[in-house]
Order: structure tokens, then sequence, then C-alpha cells
């Protein structure tokens, strides 16, 4: 896997190769010494190596229909080891997730240019942390939901660790909502910090979730905005930052945010 120009900005694979412990002994010496000496390669591994988001797990419902089952068959057809080199050298389950990983680039890309070419948009396509919030929750759909736990001494035990994390009480009545049921709370990490999502499964709009992150920022009021198609309802309280996203319409978001607001300040 010895690249003959030894200065070349390694792809995204090899470093997560790296990361992985995949390379042999020559090429491992060779990304050590790239990410030591040079500012950029040493600045892509770091976002790499603190992604934190369960992409795997966001990615898993798309593993199940035709791109993957597509992808199998290619490698499959592939010369065996021995025969010819593989993907570079690179394992199947690399060479598939570099292959979603395109596929994943190529949306947020088209959609970013889509954006921009549509100057009436309302659309938000800055990221920061409601952007990343929005990208994942984008890929779950009711079925990502439907048979979680829902039992109230699970939620009790999920949210009590999501509000440890958090510096931040979150009583299960505080955050339930009316006639959408509670699912899960976990606790996910942006910018090296944690991120808490509460998410529900509204009957009738899909999935929803109530994000927070630690936020030293002034208290603002309610905003509203767009994001991946899903409206969004954020705020801060001067020691964290908000946020309600959905498909739900905004006016119901917005009394929804009225709820939570006033449960969490008491």
């Amino acid at each position: 896997m010895v690249d003959p120009d030894t200065n070349k900005m390694p792809s995204d694979e090899l470093l997560v190769a790296f990361l992985d412990g995949e390379l042999d002994a020559v090429e491992r010496v060779r990304i050590d010494a790239l990410i030591k000496t040079n500012d950029n390669v040493a600045e892509r591994f770091d976002f790499l190596s603190r992604s934190e988001l369960p992409f795997f797990e966001a990615f898993e419902p798309l593993l199940e229909h035709a791109p993957a089952a597509r992808l199998e068959s290619i490698l499959n057809n592939l010369p065996a080891p021995g025969a010819a080199p593989i993907a570079n050298g690179w394992r199947r389950r690399g060479f598939i997730a570099a292959a979603i990983g395109a596929v994943f680039a190529g949306v947020v890309a088209d959609r970013a240019l889509l954006s921009m070419r549509d100057p009436e948009s309302t659309e938000v396509v800055d990221l920061g942390w409601r952007g990343v919030v929005a990208e994942y929750l984008a890929l779950y759909t009711s079925d990502t939901l439907a048979n979680l736990p829902g039992n109230e001494e699970f939620l009790s035990a999920q949210l009590s660790s999501v509000g440890s994390k958090l510096g931040l009480s979150l009583p299960v009545e505080a955050v339930t909502l009316p006639g959408i049921p509670l699912k899960r709370a976990q606790i996910l990490q942006y910018d090296a910090k944690p991120l808490g999502q509460i998410v529900y499964l509204d009957p009738q709009y899909g999935p929803l979730a109530l994000c927070i992150v630690q936020s030293s920022k002034a208290a603002k009021p309610p905003q509203t905005e767009q994001r991946r198609g899903m409206n969004v309802v954020f705020w801060s309280d001067g020691s964290h930052g908000f946020m309600l996203i959905g498909h739900n319409p905004p006016e119901q978001l917005s009394a929804l945010t009225e709820k939570v607001r006033t449960a969490l300040s008491v």
C-alpha cells in the first residue's frame, strides 16, 4: 500500500485504515510521519479521529437495500487475495464504507449546491451543531424508532445519564410531549463536547428530536429555521443551547417548545 509520492495527501479511506490499524508497517510509518509533519494531513486526521456520531447505526438501514447489495456483488467478483490487489489492499468493510461515504458526501454536496442556486430557499445550509443534528436526523424513519422500548423506568435511566453529562436535570415529565411518545435519550458528541439527543416518534409526522448542548452564550428566545426539509425551533438559556426538530408544522413545534422551556425552567 505504499504510495509512490510519499508527500501526497492521503485519502480519507487511508487515514481511516491507519486509525483502524489495517496498514502494513511501512505504510503506517509513512502516514504517521505525514501526520506529524504536514499540517493539512494532521488537521484531516484530527477531524476523522474526533468523529463521534454513530454513523454506522445511522447508515445501517441503507445497507439493507440495493446499493449495498450491488457493492457486495462487485466485491464478490473481484480477484481473490494473492491473484491481484483487492481495492488497493483495503478490507471489504473499508471498501463498502468508503463507497457509502462517497454517496453520502455527494448527497450533501448536491443539496448545498441546490440551495446556493435557489435564492428563494428558506433552507439553512451552514452546519454548526444544528446542521450536524439535521444531517443525522434526516436518516431516521419511523421504522428506526418503532421497536425501541418505551417504558418509563428505562427512559428515566437514559435521561438521568444524559442529564448528568450535560449538567441539566431531565425528568421524564419535563420532556414528555402530549400525544408524541418518547422513544430514546442518548449522548452523542459534537466538537469534543456532549450533545444530548431525546427522540420521539410522532404518529403523524415521524421522528422528532429535542437536542441539547452546553453553551456559555447569552440567553436567546426561540427562533425558527428549516434544515434538510425539517422545521426547527432553537433557543438558549445562558447555560445550554436547545433545538426541537422534525417534520411537524412550525406552529406545533413552537407550542411544544413552550411546553419544554417552561418545564425545564422550573
